[in-house]
């Protein structure tokens, strides 16, 4: 995840906190953390700690993409049980704003960036990689798919 460096060190300043203390609080090592400050980037799991230790939210010191990018994003750790994802595309953050509003145990919308994507943590369940059919389908399937579709749904 962008870590608000520059937002990180003015709240460092202002409730008086040093780098040393910060690393402290949070069990990251002082090169680490002096790394994540210099680099912007860190781990969720970093980003939530040094979120705590500075007594802030997470949304507090994520950075937009400065870059103006247009990505979407799926990270997560090989057996891990959440992925974090970044979209900016409309479809995939509507759902994703759905999902945390009906099953907000399950989906959580971590930051709203400034660039209009979202950040949000999600079960590594949900992601799925499926392909479309390879079948061409002919006129006449499509119209039978399409009545047995209707059907269902009355």
């Amino acid at each position: 995840m962008r870590l608000n460096s520059k937002k990180v060190t003015q709240i460092m300043a202002d409730k008086a906190i040093t780098e040393s203390d910060v690393a402290g609080r949070t069990g990251l090592y002082p090169a680490s953390m002096r790394w994540i400050l210099n680099n912007g980037f860190a781990s969720y799991d970093a980003m939530e700690r040094i979120a705590d230790a500075l007594e802030v939210t997470m949304q507090d010191i994520t950075a937009p993409d400065s870059f103006g990018s247009e990505e979407n994003v799926i990270d997560f750790i090989k057996d891990s049980d959440r992925a974090t994802v970044t979209f900016s595309q409309g479809r995939y953050k509507s759902r994703v704003e759905q999902l945390a509003k009906n099953r907000p145990d399950e989906c959580r919308i971590m930051a709203r960036n400034d660039d209009g994507s979202l950040c949000a943590q999600i079960p590594v369940k949900w992601v799925r990689i499926t392909p479309p059919r390879e079948v061409q389908l002919t006129d006449e399937q499509r119209r039978e798919i399409g009545k047995r579709l209707a059907k269902s749904k009355e």
